[in-house]
């Protein structure tokens, strides 16, 4: 869900005769940070409900005693609130009361839930620092990594706060317990990340990264061995499997015709492309041009578009990628159809729009496809065209291209940029299967073995 940023929104606590009009500001400031949009409508909904319910039972809202609280849930239970409804009522309330300093009144017996105690919440400067660094990181950082810092810092956030333990800064033994703690359900590279992002904050605030002692170090250490650092990789998508899932995408007319178009010119974009799905939704029909007919290397039909940034170019520098006269014909005609077509939100014809890939939503077409439509598409068709299929991400496309150029003699240099890799490390991963039929040993025991035969 996209992160947005309410302005001054009014908190429902606003008028609590027990709160200094300093506690109330900083109620405002926390709410109006960076969140979800979902998360803050929980959050003021749930503080409205529980004012409400307090001024009508002459009751404290802020800070709330636990007998309080207790008394709020069972008359939600009572009201025939859902289980799942009461949890977020107390996951709120602990939110309100740690945001305005004051204890957890959802730590006593019998209000069901696991945190102990408030969380301590990180002083005003550090949080002053940490603001300025996210306004920033918001202009430098590409969009995934700074969605992946904000998630990061919730998760570390949110296992300090249910055990009573400051998060910023968090002291070398908290970070440690962190790693052994949730290392048994995560993988050595989530792990890397955690610990990645963490440190970031801390550099960021201000203050020691907990990171570099020995502690954290030894635990991530130890929790590399005991899972082992190899990654899962996606299936691969390609020439073969591509043309399968073709295949079986021939418009039907309708809003069926119209996805079926995009779908396709998606695909064949992506494995001529070689991008990666952030870089597909990102393509702009401004960036695509035929190649110049005077070239004698280049073959009829053929096309080449710009990608603008890209993982490894956060600089936006751009490099130039080509387009098979495939591509570019299922391209014209996804263009055509989609600026003929009816937008359902508008009642007017869409337009092709800037960017090349258009979501197609029943409420209304959006200005562009999200990565994780993306990965959404490469699963379904592939399913539709084998139903057994599966293990297909966004990366598919990108891991199958790589192997197939393997197959067709491409060096690892002309792997590497084909697909843009400044080191040689993911693309040998993504053929290492493949290079391992090719081998040395391979060659040496088939031409024994053809030998003896």
């Amino acid at each position: 869900m996209a992160e947005t940023t309410a302005i001054a929104p009014a908190i429902p606590f606003a008028l609590v005769s027990t709160l200094s009009a300093a506690t109330v500001e900083r109620l405002r400031a926390a709410i109006a940070r960076p969140m979800a949009a979902a998360t803050r409508r929980a959050l003021l909904g749930d503080g409205r409900i529980f004012v409400r319910w307090c001024a009508q039972a002459n009751q404290v809202a802020l800070p709330a005693s636990p007998a309080t609280v207790q008394a709020f849930l069972a008359a939600a239970r009572a009201a025939g609130r859902k289980a799942s409804t009461l949890r977020r009522y107390r996951s709120s309330l602990v939110w309100w009361h740690a945001t305005a300093g004051f204890a957890n009144p959802c730590a006593a017996p019998g209000t069901g839930t696991a945190v102990a105690a408030a969380p301590v919440p990180p002083d005003e400067v550090i949080l002053g620092r940490l603001d300025a660094y996210l306004a920033l990181a918001q202009r430098a950082m590409a969009p995934a990594t700074l969605r992946a810092l904000r998630a990061d810092a919730r998760v570390f956030a949110a296992w300090c706060a249910a055990r009573s333990l400051p998060w910023l800064p968090a002291a070398p033994e908290t970070v440690q317990a962190f790693v052994d703690d949730l290392g048994a359900s995560r993988r050595p590279a989530t792990v890397a990340r955690y610990l990645g992002s963490i440190a970031t904050l801390h550099r960021a605030a201000g203050t020691a990264n907990p990171c570099d002692h020995w502690r954290v170090q030894l635990a991530r250490k130890a929790h590399r061995q005991e899972q082992g650092a190899r990654q899962r990789q996606a299936r691969p998508l390609g020439d073969a499997e591509l043309a399968a899932i073709l295949d079986r995408l021939s418009p039907d007319g309708g809003a069926a015709s119209l996805r079926a178009l995009r779908d396709r010119a998606l695909l064949l974009v992506g494995r001529d492309t070689l991008a990666r799905a952030d870089e597909l939704v990102a393509l702009r029909w401004a960036d695509l041009e035929p190649v110049d007919p005077d070239d004698p290397a280049a073959g009829p039909g053929e096309g080449t578009i710009l990608i603008r940034r890209s993982k490894t170019d956060q600089a936006g520098e751009g490099a130039m990628a080509w387009l098979s006269a495939d591509a570019m014909v299922v391209l014209a005609a996804w263009r055509a159809a989609i600026e003929a077509a009816i937008d359902p939100a508008t009642g007017a014809p869409a337009g092709a729009g800037t960017f090349l890939f258009r979501s197609l939503a029943r409420r209304g077409f959006g200005e562009r496809m999200s990565t994780a439509a993306v990965r959404r598409v490469v699963a379904e068709r592939a399913a539709n065209a084998d139903p057994l299929a599966a293990g297909f991400t966004g990366h598919s496309l990108r891991v199958g291209a790589a192997q197939d150029l393997l197959a067709a003699g491409v060096d690892l240099a002309g792997l590497m940029q084909a697909g843009r890799w400044k080191s040689p490390q993911m693309p040998a991963r993504y053929t290492e299967r493949l290079r391992a039929t090719r081998g040395a040993v391979a060659q040496v025991r088939r031409a024994r073995g053809a030998a003896d035969t």
